[in-house]
């Protein structure tokens, strides 16, 4: 029995492949296939490829596309390979065999077909040559359908504030806000919710510096269209934080132009010679200080005149008070006329000269001169004599002094008799010119030596005991341990000892008298000089 039945099965099996082999093959089943994209949005185009399995030298074939489908391009996929196109009869051939892509077509969708329209093309036809044999391939399809345009919506649907408050309160209309943060918040805590879910959504700026800081969330729709949201959140400044007041500049110059002198941010005024066809200067500036408030002045300048034209560039430091300008002299050099213009330099007024010091009169000192007594003599002799007469005067006075000093009242053993006889004034000048006039005589006598005022000598002074010292005589040394010592006292000129002697000598030889103490002491200057000079 069991043999029976797979005897059975067998022949059925073998029938079953006879019959297979003997059906006729499609075309299509050779190998040939048309794909490209199966969703194409209204309006845009698609790309299909035809393709084969097997080793081919070309082919022919037929394109057919439906109604919403236009034909607008072909290529032909195989390197080497030329194509024909006669309308929609498709011709391919080269001298060397190749499989796969073999012919690419461009059709575009219809506008204004509806989303999931029903999409088709077709090669047909299609014969291809293996080198010895054509081969029938039959025909390959392609089916899409047309896509929903992307939404163009890019909008959100809220803006989540973490760590701060929006102004004003979220619409998805409104592009702009505005939000304040204390100096402790240094990043923003930002969130969003979409509005579509094909949107895409990129966040920047929320790392947060001192003073103003600009937010951004950009929306981008699925059909490419873009929003984006600003806001604009100030981060309060430090509480101990001091503003800078450095208003100086770092850079400042003119197009076109030299600064004399050189750009110093020490140095604010400064000079700048531009042609006189210049209408227009373009200032550039910059702040030493990034955190300064601004420096205005910059930019296009208008130069309305010729000469001088006197620009001035501000920097406001960042405590937004203290400023500082720079003045450039913007000179227009005069138009030229086919001769050199000459530049007159101004030059200072000079200083006035000093008045000329008024001048002093030549001393003139007469020839000859009169002097009471002696009549007119030369002016020469008579300075001579008065040098020679003050030199004697003083010699005398010298000499009354240190006799008047030195002398005893007490008579000694040795000193003369007093004489104490007071003879009358005239009496004693009676003498004295008798014995001038027996002088004068030429008798052979010896020589009487000249007698010399004669001094009463006075008691011998006493020396008084010694001064209690006071401390301001002394030099006080700025060291205490040392003791003070004597302030240095002026020194007197060293005593002429012998001619000390020789008055001394020539008084005890003639001693003067009571009277002539007297006589002396009542004497007039004239007399006495008149006494000196017939001595």
């Amino acid at each position: 029995m069991k043999n029976k039945l797979f005897r059975t099965a067998l022949s059925l099996t073998v029938a079953v492949l006879l019959v297979l082999a003997l059906l006729p093959r499609p075309a299509y089943a050779a190998g040939a296939s048309l794909s490209g994209s199966s969703s194409v949005q209204a309006g845009n185009s698609v790309t299909l490829t035809l393709s084969v399995n097997s080793k081919i030298y070309g082919l022919t074939a037929d394109l057919n596309c439906g109604s919403n489908l236009t034909f607008t391009n072909y290529t032909c996929s195989v390197s080497g390979w030329s194509i024909l196109v006669n309308q929609n009869h498709f011709s391919v051939y080269g001298t060397s065999s190749a499989s796969g892509a073999v012919i690419t077509v461009t059709l575009k969708v219809s506008s204004g077909t509806l989303s999931d329209t029903a999409l088709s093309a077709s090669f047909d036809n299609i014969v291809a040559s293996d080198g010895d044999s054509d081969i029938d391939m039959g025909s390959a399809t392609w089916s899409g359908t047309v896509a929903a345009a992307p939404s163009d919506n890019c909008s959100l649907s809220a803006i989540i504030a973490g760590n701060f408050t929006l102004n004003p309160a979220f619409s998805p209309n409104t592009t702009y806000y505005t939000a304040k943060v204390p100096y402790s918040v240094e990043k923003l805590n930002l969130d969003y919710n979409r509005a579509d879910k094909t949107q895409s959504v990129s966040i920047s700026g929320t790392q947060l510096a001192v003073g103003l800081n600009t937010v951004t969330l950009k929306v981008t729709a699925a059909n490419g269209a873009t929003r984006t949201y600003t806001i604009e959140v100030t981060r309060e400044q430090d509480p101990n934080y001091k503003p800078s007041s450095d208003a100086t500049l770092s850079q400042l110059g003119i197009e076109g132009a030299a600064l004399s002198p050189a750009f110093s941010s020490s140095v604010r005024d400064y000079i700048a010679y531009v042609p006189f066809e210049t209408t227009t200067v373009k200032l550039s500036a910059a702040a030493n200080d990034s955190k300064a408030s601004g420096v205005s002045g910059t930019g296009d300048v208008t130069i309305d005149k010729d000469g001088d034209n006197l620009v001035t560039v501000t920097c406001t430091a960042e405590d937004k008070t203290t400023k500082e300008a720079y003045t450039i002299h913007v000179v227009r050099m005069p138009q030229y006329t086919g001769i050199v213009p000459t530049v007159t330099v101004t030059e200072p007024d000079p200083e006035p000269a000093p008045d000329p010091e008024p001048e002093v009169p030549m001393l003139e000192i007469p020839l000859n001169v009169k002097l009471p007594l002696l009549g007119e003599v030369r002016t020469s002799v008579a300075i001579i004599g008065g040098m020679v007469l003050v030199a004697g005067l003083l010699f005398l006075l010298g000499l009354f002094i240190g006799r008047s000093t030195g002398g005893n009242d007490d008579d000694g053993p040795d000193d003369p008799p007093a004489r104490d006889d007071r003879r009358p004034r005239r009496d004693r000048s009676r003498d004295r010119d008798r014995d001038r006039r027996e002088e004068r005589r030429p008798v052979q006598t010896p020589e009487r030596p000249r007698s010399t005022p004669r001094i009463v000598p006075r008691e011998p002074v006493k020396k008084a005991a010694p001064p209690v010292r006071n401390w301001a005589d002394f030099d006080i040394p700025l060291d205490d341990d040392e003791p003070p010592a004597p302030k240095a006292q002026p020194k007197s000129a060293a005593p002429d000892l012998p001619l000390i002697q020789e008055t001394v000598g020539r008084t005890l030889a003639d001693p003067p008298t009571p009277g002539d103490a007297e006589d002396v002491s009542t004497m007039s200057l004239e007399e006495l000089l008149k006494d000196i000079h017939n001595m």
